[in-house]
């Protein structure tokens, strides 16, 4: 297992109902980003165009540091925390972080109840891990950069299989292990993902 999947693994157990991270924004775009919210949750966020007038994301983008949602609810007037609520991602914190440069910004949410102040700098050193030393390490197999390329060219799976000389299931391993390390949830938004960092040419 890679040095970032450890450290998702330790952020889902601290964060039961979720999290999104942004790492190393450049313009307001991260270079990676994970997210363990449910499906529901990001579906209905993206539906409504929350991005813009999250607060924890306004917040994050002016302020470096850590704070709990609850403490944002008067720059919420599209009640964006309140909706959330109702996904069972109930409590929350948000850290932002800045060091070499680079901002990495992160939510957090547990359904039962607040974190503690002891977990919130557990996770904000955890955040500050992989901002410093984990995400310039991330990189795919030249297989899977090959897959992809074929992918991007708009080949199908088993197309790109057979002109690459392996079997479709071993294709599809290898597709379900760069959407966990680019954090995506389909092969098309891994191809965008691993293009955007110039990984593809």
């Amino acid at each position: 297992m890679s040095g970032i999947n450890y450290w998702l693994g330790l952020l889902k157990e601290k964060a039961p109902a979720g999290y999104a991270m942004g790492l190393h924004m450049k313009f307001n775009a991260p270079k990676l980003m994970f997210q363990a919210y449910s499906i529901e949750w990001v579906n209905h966020y993206e539906e409504n165009g929350y991005f813009p007038s999250d607060p924890t994301i306004v917040w994050a983008f002016k302020n470096r540091g850590a704070c709990r949602w609850r403490d944002l609810i008067d720059i919420d007037p599209r009640g964006v925390i309140a909706d959330a609520a109702t996904f069972g991602i109930t409590y929350g914190c948000t850290i932002s972080v800045e060091e070499n440069d680079n901002h990495s910004i992160a939510s957090f949410a547990r359904s039962d109840r607040e974190f503690t102040d002891a977990e919130i700098d557990e996770i904000k050193e955890i955040l500050t891990t992989i901002h410093n030393e984990e995400v310039d390490k991330l990189e795919l197999t030249d297989k899977q950069k090959m897959l992809l390329r074929e992918l991007a060219s708009g080949a199908r799976i088993a197309d790109a299989s057979e002109k690459l000389g392996i079997a479709s299931v071993t294709a599809k391993t290898e597709l379900a292990a760069v959407r966990e390390l680019l954090g995506t949830r389909t092969t098309a938004e891994a191809v965008q993902r691993a293009t955007d960092l110039g990984w593809l040419r």
